[in-house]
């Protein structure tokens, strides 16, 4: 359905959302990206969290969610506090 096209996950998100609104079936190229979430960067992860919260669906396995915040806790942790003197 998406031939030639690289679906990022931002766009998968999008597109799972637009189905899910039209009712349309969810292609398994937006599936297959969504399964691919641990290797997602930090707003890309926020973004798949804001929008399972009106599309609980989207989650495909056990624990996803719990696993989306372990994953968003490792990248605050490698957050460097800045403190500006003036």
């Amino acid at each position: 359905m998406y031939n030639n096209l690289v679906l990022t996950p931002t766009r998968a998100v999008q597109l799972f959302i637009e189905s899910s609104k039209t009712g349309s079936s969810i292609s398994p190229e937006i599936t297959s990206v969504i399964k691919t979430y641990r290797k997602w960067r930090e707003n890309e992860l926020i973004g798949l969290l804001n929008a399972s919260g009106y599309y609980p669906e989207i989650f495909h396995e056990d624990g996803m969610e719990e696993t989306i915040h372990k994953l968003l806790a490792s990248f605050k942790a490698k957050h460097v506090p800045h403190k500006f003197t003036t």
